[in-house]
């Protein structure tokens, strides 16, 4: 062994201990070398020397730990004189270890200052970082926690717990990361509580609150090291929420539903005689713990590999017969699960029963059960529209019917995605055109006869039809297509309705043409009635417009327009034969894509 180091040890405790009052300058030059000369001491080996060897260890680090003590410097306020002081006292512990070096009166100061190190590791800009870190590396590996208990330093032990989950961050080197862990995993492994399962189980649930996520990170990581030792306290904690919350003494309860998710995440084993517990909440007479217990399962159920429906499977039936549950507000919190519970298992049974479920949705007596319905049933469409159930989507379409306005308005709305989506994908060759997917303008169309609604009417109706039914960069010749494809499926109503829809278009045409005409004779011969005329066309008009308050004030600036060459561009686009050619060349375009 070297005896150069020893030998700087044993002298720098002497020098310490003769001083009276050693000024800062002093400890922390001091304390530097020793900490320099105790790194490049290593443990005897294990021969029949060893005791020998740690006899004379003791011996050299005798005066600096006297020294230590004498000056009270593990309670030192300077921060630098503190550092140094708790990197010393980890090498003396590094050195004589196992055996603690000293007295257990002195010990839980000595780990108060150790804590004190570890609250600063948050801090990776300071200078101190890689001390701090070399800190908690040396009382990792001596397994300084299990002293702490020895000593019953448990309140010690919980505040070294709260102080990790603060400080750890995600830019920490997993070094570090694994150094925390393995404290932790030695305390809960020699012994393990509830106090430290709810610390755990309160960081876990904390991302995006009041912590880092990387504390929830390091508590799923704890969970899944640890899941035997902590499975009894974090089962028992679930069990006694499920059985009767209110009785629980823990702030934990109000969360438990998140607490089980995340738990199941990292470690699903531990909760199989827990979860089947959720059946009960599922048939409870309680409104808002159903929905509760229903939002849960789906989580569960969107986790696709987790297996959650074979594993619980009852639990899964029980679950989607709250799709026809008594209450509206749990029909609804089961329809918003259902996209994330389908997605998660796209094929067999289980995605048929859903689609099943939610089908019978869409002639729920609730209007907001039906409109969710509708909603969740399109956007499932278009996440899969190859392999989607297009009946399903046909009977969606049945909701343009709906006696409620606002029904109808949603169905619209979300059909139309559909459609649009459909369109690009029979553009770039997945799919070939369904008489299922046509027949959504076709039953848009009819919604020119509603009467109830002034959205349905036949102008706007032709801004749906001219806006909204194809995505915006969509071929003519795709679009031509697909209006081919749907005149087929035309019967005489919806004949009507187009020719409603066009005809409101042909008298703003014929209108506006009647308007330039107007406007010319203004300009020869103003006059009073001519002023009235104009005004009345601008009324006539505007009502071709979904606001016709706006149209007519815009079409009043248009008249005061002086500009001569947009009015000219309006007669020629207005001209009957200019009309006439467009007609005749879509005429064409048919035909030659009929051909």
């Amino acid at each position: 062994m070297d005896e150069s180091p020893l030998q700087l040890v044993s002298e720098i405790g002497d020098h310490l201990g003769r001083r009276a009052r050693p000024n800062k300058d002093f400890l922390v030059k001091s304390l530097r070398q020793a900490a320099n000369a105790l790194s490049q001491i290593e443990q005897p080996l294990e021969t029949f020397q060893k005791t020998e060897a740690i006899k004379k260890l003791e011996a050299a680090i005798n005066p600096l730990r006297k020294s230590i003590l004498k000056h009270g410097l593990i309670k030192h306020t300077d921060k630098e004189v503190k550092l140094l002081v708790a990197i010393c006292v980890s090498e003396v512990f590094r050195v004589l270890a196992p055996e603690p070096p000293f007295e257990d009166k002195y010990l839980r100061d000595i780990f108060i200052l150790f804590l004190n190190m570890f609250k600063e590791l948050s801090d990776t800009a300071s200078p101190h970082f890689l001390r701090r870190v070399k800190v908690l590396e040396t009382v990792a590996r001596c397994k300084c926690c299990v002293i702490m208990l020895d000593v019953d330093c448990h309140d010690l032990v919980l505040e070294m717990f709260n102080i990790f989950f603060s400080s750890v961050r995600e830019h920490h080197q997993r070094s570090l990361i694994d150094e925390i862990l393995s404290i932790m995993k030695l305390v809960l492994n020699e012994e393990a509580s509830q106090a430290l399962s709810d610390v755990i189980l309160l960081n876990l649930i904390k991302e995006g609150k009041a912590a880092p996520p990387a504390a929830s990170q390091l508590a799923a990581s704890v969970i899944q090291t640890c899941e035997e030792k902590l499975e009894p306290f974090v089962c028992g904690f679930l069990t006694s929420c499920f059985l009767d919350r209110d009785a629980v003494d823990s702030e934990l309860k109000e969360f438990y539903h998140e607490i089980l998710f995340k738990v199941f995440q990292c470690a699903p084993h531990m909760l199989l005689g827990v979860i089947p517990n959720l059946t009960q909440e599922l048939l409870t007479d309680q409104v808002d713990v159903r929905i509760k217990a229903v939002k849960l399962i789906g989580k569960l159920l969107a986790l696709p590999e987790h297996h959650v429906v074979q594993k619980y499977h009852n639990l899964f039936v029980e679950f989607k017969n709250r799709f026809s549950d008594k209450s509206a507000e749990v029909r609804l919190s089961a329809l918003q699960c259902a996209k994330a519970c389908y997605i998660a298992n796209p094929s067999g049974n289980v995605s048929r029963e859903i689609l099943t479920a939610l089908e019978g949705r869409l002639l729920d007596f609730d209007d907001r059960v039906r409109t969710q319905a509708a909603v969740v049933a399109c956007d499932l469409a278009r996440t899969n529209l190859r392999f989607f159930p297009p009946e399903l989507i046909s009977k969606v379409a049945e909701r343009l019917r709906d006696k409620k306005i606002s029904v109808r308005k949603k169905a619209l709305e979300k059909l139309m995605e559909v459609y649009r989506e459909y369109c690009i994908m029979c553009s770039e060759g997945p799919m070939t055109a369904s008489d299922h997917f046509e027949q959504i303008p076709c039953k848009v169309l009819m919604l020119s006869y509603d009467k109830d609604c002034k959205d349905f009417r036949p102008q706007n109706m032709e801004l749906v039809i001219a806006e909204d039914l194809f995505p915006v960069f969509l071929p003519v010749e795709e679009r031509t297509r697909h209006w081919i494809h749907l005149f087929s499926l035309f019967t005489s109503s919806h004949v009507k309705a187009l020719i409603s829809i066009l005809s409101q278009k042909r008298r703003l045409q014929t209108e506006m043409q009647i308007y330039l005409a107007q406007r010319k004779k203004e300009k020869e011969s103003s006059s009073e009635e001519m002023e009235r005329r104009i005004k009345t066309s601008f009324v006539k008009m505007s009502a071709s417009f979904p606001d016709p308050l706006k149209a007519e004030e815009c079409f009043h600036k248009l008249n005061q327009m002086k500009d001569s060459k947009t009015f000219n561009a309006l007669e020629q686009l207005l001209d009957d034969r200019t009309i006439k050619s467009a007609q005749q060349n879509r005429v064409c375009s048919s035909l030659f894509f009929l051909l």
